[in-house]
C-alpha cells in the first residue's frame, strides 16, 4: 500500500469504530442533514438550516427534485407520456401489469434462480434459496465472500438492490392502479423497519447500497403523486435514502474495489447531488461523485473503449452507470468534459461489435447477473437498450441497426422526444465486419451483418487491470456464434462465493477454448477475486487483405514451466466461409498440450477420429439450424475425448447467468510432443437442416516436410494450410517454402491465391515468387489470366521475379492432389 492508501484506510477504520460504539450504545440516530430552501419554496422558509420536520416531503419532491429527474414532472407531460406508450407500444403496459401482479404476490425473479416466492411477509435478511437468514450484526463485521452460513451473499444482496421496485412503480405510472403504488411503498417501509442504520448485511457493500438508492429514486419519481406516497411515507423513505447515500459517501470503494463498484457509487452520489441540491450534505455528494466519474472513466476505460477489467458483462455495467449519470448531468446543465463523451461513444461502439446477431453478448470474464438499472430487462445478456440510447445520444445509424427496435429503457431515460429522434434515424449496418481493440487485445470478426451471419471473438488480452478480479485465465481463447446459435462458447461464471471448486473451474484455462500446457492454468488463483500474477499475453500481428483477415497473439505464462513454453495462436479468417486456428508451442522438452473446445448446452456433438495414427480428428456439432465442422490436426498423434457434465474432475458445464449451470459437451484433445510442436484447427460454420449438414466440406491432413498441413475442399476450391514447426525449409505440393504460415487456394489444379506469413521464400520448379534475406510479415498474391497481383508488407518485394513465376503449374498441383 502507498502512504495515501494507508492513511485512507486508517481514517475509514476509525470512522467505522466510532459508528460501532454508537451502535453498541444504542445511539444510532439519524445524521443531521439540514436543508437550505429558497424563501419562495412551498414551505416559505428562509435560506438557512431548515429543520427536517418542517418540510412537506411529498410536495418538496414534486416541486423540486422531480423537475430535475429523467421523468417529466408536470402532470400534463406525464399523461402525454402515458398516451404515447398506449398508442405506440401497448404491450409494454401488458407486461408491466403482468409483472406487477406477480410482485404484489411477492414472486420475484433473481439472477439465474428463476421466480422465487418470498412469502406473505418479506424477510429482507432471509435467503430465498436456502431459507436461512443472515444474522443481524454491525455492518463492518460481515465478510460476504467467505461467510456462507446463510448461503451465497450474492443472492440476498441482489434481492435487496430492489430493482424490482421501479418496475412495480412503473406499472402504477402506466395504469394508475393504486394497489401497485401501495405495494412499492410498503416494501420500502418494511425494509426500513428491518434495516436500521449500520445494522445488517445490507449496509456492508457500498455498491449494493448505491444500486438500491438508484432503484429507490426511480420508484419515488414514478410514484409521484400517488396516494400511497404521502408526506409521512415520502419523509421516512427519503430519510433512509439519505442515510444510505451518506454511508456510500463515507465508505467509497476507492481502494477496496476500485472498479465498477467505485463507478456505481460515484454515479449514485452524483445523481442524488443533482436531484437534491437543497440538502446541504448533497453538495459534497455531487462534487465527489462528479470528480470520481470523470477520473475513473479515464483510469478504468481503455483507450479503445473497452472496460479495463476485460469482462464483457462488467463493460455493460460501467456503460450503464455512465449513461445514467451523463444524461442526468446534461438534463441539468452540468456538462461532463468532451473526453468523457468520447470515451462513452467508444464504449458504445465496442458494445456494437460485441453484440451478436440475436442481440446477446458472449460472457467473456465474470458475469455478475444483475444490472445497474433494470426498468425492464434484468441482465446484460442482451444490452440492446444501451445501443438504442447510444443511437439517440450520438445520432448513430449503425447503433440503431444493431439495437433494432426502440427500447423501453430509452424512453424512460431520455424522454418522449427520444422516440421521434430514433424514428428519424436511418438504420444502417456498420461498414466494417471487423473490429480490433488493441488495448484490450480483442479481435471481433463477422461473416456479415445479417441475421444468419457468423460472429467470432479472439481474445489476446490478459486478466484485466489490477488483480484481474473479474478476468479469467482465458488468454488466446475464442468464441463462435453462427445462424442464431452459440457454437463455441465461453462457459461463463456460475458463482462467486461458497463453492470454491466451481469458482475455480469456471475461471480456469481448461474452461475456455484455448490450450492448457502440462495441466496448469495460465495463471494461478490467489482467491475468489485475485490472481497471483497478471497474465502475460499480447497481440503480435494483425492485417487485412482482400477476403482475408489475420490476427496473431502470444502468451508467455508457461515460461514458468520446465522447458519454458511460449504459446502462439494465429487466427486466419477466410471470409466469409471459415476460420483457421494455428497453434505453435516454442520451447524445449516433452509436454502435454490439451486443446479445449466448449460447445453450447443445446449442441449435439459427434466425434470422428481420423486415421489409425490419430493425426487428425473431426467433430460435427449442431444446434437448431446451425452447424459446425471442427477439424483438428497436429504435429504428433492426438488423444481426443468428449466430456459432458463431469463433476470429478469438473468439466463440461456452461453458465448462461449467475447462479445457473447446465451440462454441455466439450472436446479435449491431448497432444503429447516435444517442443517445438504445432496444430491446426479449421472451424467451418454450416447450415444444418433436418438432421443433416448441407454442402458439407471435406477436410484432411496433408503431407508437408517439417510442417503441420491440411486441406479443405469447399465451394469448388481446395485450400491448403501449412504451419512450420521449425526454422527450415518446407516441401509442400511441389513448392519450396521458408516461413511460418502458408495458405494456398487452388481451383481445378491451378494456384489462384497465396498468403505467406513471416516468410523468406516461396518458389517452384520455374522460379521464385519472392525471396528475401529477412522474413516478410506477409506476402499475398492473386493469380489470374491477366497476371499476378501482389500485396506485401514490404514495398521492395521484386515484381520482376513474381512475373517470371509460373503460377499455372497445373501438372505439379494435379500430381500432388492425386497422390494425397
Amino acid at each position: 500500500m502507498t502512504a495515501k492508501e494507508i492513511s485512507h484506510r486508517l481514517r475509514e477504520k476509525m470512522q467505522s469504530e466510532v459508528e460501532r460504539m454508537q451502535f453498541l450504545l444504542g445511539l444510532n440516530g439519524f445524521l443531521k442533514m439540514d436543508f437550505s430552501l429558497p424563501s419562495e419554496s412551498p414551505e416559505r422558509a428562509g435560506t438557512k438550516g431548515i429543520k427536517w420536520e418542517k418540510i412537506d416531503f411529498a410536495r418538496y419532491l414534486q416541486q423540486g427534485p422531480a423537475s430535475r429527474f429523467y421523468l417529466p414532472a408536470a402532470q400534463a407531460d406525464r399523461e402525454n407520456l402515458r398516451r404515447l406508450v398506449t398508442a405506440r407500444s401497448p404491450r409494454w403496459i401488458e407486461r408491466a401489469v403482468q409483472e406487477a401482479e406477480r410482485l404484489c404476490e411477492h414472486r420475484i425473479e433473481i439472477l439465474g434462480h428463476g421466480s422465487l416466492d418470498l412469502g406473505p411477509k418479506i424477510d429482507w435478511h432471509r435467503d430465498p434459496i436456502t431459507g436461512r437468514s443472515w444474522e443481524r450484526r454491525f455492518w463492518a463485521d460481515y465478510d460476504p465472500v467467505h461467510d456462507c452460513g446463510a448461503g451465497d451473499a450474492k443472492t440476498i444482496l441482489e434481492l435487496n438492490r430492489h430493482q424490482h421496485l421501479p418496475r412495480l412503480a412503473k406499472a402504477w405510472f402506466l395504469t394508475g392502479e393504486e394497489r401497485y403504488a401501495r405495494e412499492a411503498v410498503s416494501q420500502m417501509q418494511s425494509w426500513i423497519e428491518q434495516n436500521p442504520a449500520h445494522v445488517g448485511i445490507h449496509w456492508q457493500s457500498s455498491l449494493d447500497i448505491a444500486i438500491r438508492a438508484i432503484s429507490w429514486l426511480w420508484t419515488l419519481f414514478f410514484l409521484l403523486p400517488s396516494e400511497a406516497l404521502n408526506d409521512a411515507a415520502a419523509r421516512r423513505i427519503c430519510r433512509s435514502l439519505f442515510e444510505q447515500l451518506d454511508h456510500v459517501y463515507r465508505y467509497l470503494s476507492i481502494y477496496s474495489s476500485p472498479n465498477t463498484h467505485l463507478i456505481g457509487e460515484a454515479a449514485a452520489l452524483f445523481m442524488a447531488g443533482i436531484l437534491f441540491p437543497e440538502l446541504k450534505r448533497a453538495r459534497a455528494w455531487r462534487r465527489v461523485g462528479a470528480s470520481l466519474l470523470v477520473n475513473e472513466m479515464e483510469r478504468q476505460v481503455l483507450s479503445d473503449g473497452v472496460y479495463g477489467e476485460l469482462s464483457s458483462y462488467y463493460h455493460c455495467y460501467a456503460l450503464d452507470f455512465y449513461l445514467q449519470a451523463i444524461v442526468l448531468a446534461q438534463r441539468n446543465r452540468s456538462p461532463f468534459p468532451a473526453h468523457a463523451w468520447t470515451k462513452l461513444s467508444r464504449m458504445t461502439e465496442f458494445l456494437l461489435h460485441l453484440t451478436r446477431p440475436d442481440g446477446t453478448i458472449p460472457l467473456l470474464g465474470d458475469d455478475d447477473g444483475g444490472r445497474a438499472l433494470a426498468l425492464h430487462t434484468r441482465n446484460y445478456r442482451n444490452f440492446r437498450d444501451g445501443l438504442c440510447a447510444g443511437a439517440v445520444i450520438f445520432r448513430r445509424e449503425d447503433f440503431k441497426y444493431q439495437a433494432e427496435e426502440f427500447a423501453e429503457e430509452t424512453l424512460w431515460l431520455l424522454g418522449a422526444d427520444s422516440w421521434r429522434i430514433y424514428d428519424s434515424l436511418t438504420s444502417q449496418a456498420p461498414a466494417d465486419v471487423r473490429s480490433f481493440h488493441p488495448a484490450a487485445g480483442y479481435f471481433i470478426q463477422r461473416s456479415d451483418w445479417g441475421k444468419d451471419g457468423s460472429h467470432l471473438i479472439f481474445d489476446c488480452g490478459g486478466l484485466g487491470m489490477w488483480s484481474g478480479g473479474h478476468g479469467h485465465a482465458d488468454a488466446l481463447s475464442l468464441v463462435l456464434f453462427s445462424r442464431g446459435k452459440e457454437l463455441l462458447t465461453d462457459p461463463g461464471t456460475f458463482v462467486y462465493n461458497c463453492a470454491p471448486e466451481w469458482r475455480n473451474f469456471f475461471r480456469s484455462t481448461k474452461a475456455h477454448n484455448t490450450v492448457v500446457v502440462d495441466g496448469k492454468d495460465q495463471a494461478k488463483s490467489a482467491g475468489t477475486f485475485k490472481w497471483e500474477s497478471q497474465s502475460l499475453s499480447r497481440v503480435v500481428q494483425e492485417f487485412c487483405l482482400p477476403g482475408i483477415e489475420y490476427a496473431a497473439g502470444e502468451n508467455v505464462d508457461y515460461l514458468r514451466l520446465p522447458g519454458g513454453i511460449v504459446h502462439g495462436r494465429r487466427l486466419l479468417h477466410i471470409k466469409p466461409d471459415y476460420w483457421a486456428v494455428l497453434d505453435d508451442f516454442r520451447g524445449e522438452g516433452e509436454h502435454r498440450f490439451d486443446f479445449y473446445y466448449h460447445f453450447a448446452p443445446d449442441a449435439e456433438v459427434e466425434l470422428r477420429s481420423g486415421d489409425g495414427r490419430q493425426r487428425y480428428l473431426e467433430v460435427d456439432a449442431h444446434a437448431g439450424e446451425s452447424g459446425l465442422l471442427l477439424f483438428l490436426t497436429a504435429s504428433d498423434p492426438l488423444q481426443p475425448e468428449i466430456a459432458h457434465g463431469k463433476t470429478v474432475p469438473v468439466q463440461g458445464w456452461v453458465s448462461a447467468l449467475y447462479g445457473e449451470k447446465k451440462p454441455a459437451s466439450v472436446l479435449q484433445a491431448a497432444l503429447t510432443a516435444r517442443a517445438p510442436a504445432g496444430a491446426i484447427s479449421l472451424l467451418t460454420p454450416l447450415p444444418h437442416v433436418s438432421g443433416r449438414v448441407v454442402s458439407r466440406p471435406r477436410a484432411a491432413a496433408a503431407e508437408a516436410g517439417g510442417a503441420v498441413a491440411c486441406l479443405l475442399e469447399h465451394k469448388g476450391f481446395r485450400d491448403y494450410l501449412a504451419l512450420s514447426t521449425s526454422d527450415g525449409s518446407t516441401e509442400f505440393l511441389g513448392f519450396q517454402m521458408e516461413g511460418e504460415v502458408f495458405w494456398l487456394r487452388t481451383k481445378d489444379g491451378a494456384l489462384t491465391q497465396l498468403l505467406a506469413i513471416n516468410a523468406r521464400r516461396f518458389s517452384g520448379a520455374h522460379g521464385a515468387l519472392f525471396e528475401n534475406s529477412e522474413p516478410l510479415p506477409y506476402v499475398w498474391a492473386s493469380f489470374g489470366d491477366e497476371g499476378i497481383v501482389i500485396k506485401s508488407s514490404d514495398a521492395e518485394v521484386s515484381r520482376k521475379n513474381s512475373l517470371a513465376f509460373c503460377y499455372g503449374s497445373d501438372a505439379q498441383l494435379n500430381h500432388a492432389e492425386q497422390t494425397e
